[in-house]
């Protein structure tokens, strides 16, 4: 496999678990929540999630603990739970688990491929990334 293309089905699987603060952050949102627990500022392509309501918001969170409760414990699964569901940043991240920054970097790099070939795999990434 090619590197563009593991680039690319990690871009799949950061877009994908990207929107997990984002349905959090609507569902606060539609409570009349103003202010959230932490500023999560990674885009994504979301125009999915901000079409959406709170039934699929809530659908949405549970298939991200899904995959990240599927994938294999390791370092890997720590550093992607840290980024997308506490909405910690890399450099947080590899504090808690104790690594370097650049340590870091690679296991969320690798991370994002190990939940990007599950996505495809369980035909979850949508049409529109695939024809990207």
């Amino acid at each position: 496999m090619i590197l563009e293309e593991q680039n690319q089905i990690a871009e799949e699987a950061r877009n994908f678990l990207c929107g997990y603060q984002l349905c959090l952050d609507m569902l606060k949102l539609r409570k009349y929540e103003r202010k959230r627990a932490k500023a999560f500022e990674e885009a994504c392509e979301c125009a999915d999630i901000l079409n959406g309501d709170e039934a699929y918001w809530k659908a949405r969170i549970y298939e991200v603990a899904t995959l990240l409760g599927n994938m294999k414990n390791g370092r890997e699964k720590m550093v992607l739970y840290y980024r997308y569901v506490r909405g910690e940043s890399l450099e947080s991240a590899a504090r808690l688990m104790g690594v370097s920054r650049r340590t870091a970097y690679r296991l969320w790099h690798r991370g994002l491929f190990i939940a990007g070939e599950y996505l495809r795999k369980n035909e979850r990434i949508s049409s529109a990334f695939l024809t990207q």
